[in-house]
């Protein structure tokens, strides 16, 4: 099993890891219109500083994903520089679950976030996942709420 970041060559095999990921949690309703817009983030931010994606790949398919969006929130003392990073779509194909590669690969985005100067990971978690995440150091916030303007 090979663990590294994802780079342009890993475009395609990105998009469809992503798509069998959201379609597993929650479904997609109009699939070519989700799979255009996946394509095209992943298009403009493979590569730069605002984006990573860690994959496990086995035989030339990626078996477990990782990915996280940094972004500037406005600085505080618990985040002085303003630099947070949202995990996303770790996920890991069926047949590799339970084999720790998930908890890998988050733990190689924390190392690299924080490469990056970034001073806060979040993220959202099924109850099967959140077993991971406290392994790396996560902990559980109670008081996050959302509104939804579109």
């Amino acid at each position: 099993m090979e663990f590294r970041l994802a780079n342009r060559d890993d475009l395609e095999a990105l998009v469809e890891n992503r798509m069998e990921f959201v379609q597993a949690v929650k479904g997609i309703d109009r699939k070519e219109d989700f799979r255009t817009k996946t394509r095209a983030f992943l298009s403009a931010h493979l590569e730069q500083p605002d984006f990573a994606a860690f994959i496990a790949v086995e035989e030339g398919r990626i078996a477990a994903s990782c990915m996280a969006c940094v972004f500037a929130v406005l600085p505080t003392e618990d985040l002085p520089a303003g630099r947070r990073a949202r995990v996303m779509n770790v996920y890991t194909q069926p047949a590799h679950r339970r084999s720790g590669y998930a908890e890998a690969l988050v733990r190689m985005m924390a190392e690299e976030m924080k490469r990056r100067g970034v001073e806060e990971l979040r993220l959202e978690c099924t109850e099967m996942g959140r077993p991971v995440y406290e392994k790396v150091g996560f902990e559980k916030l109670d008081n996050q709420m959302r509104l939804k303007l579109l």
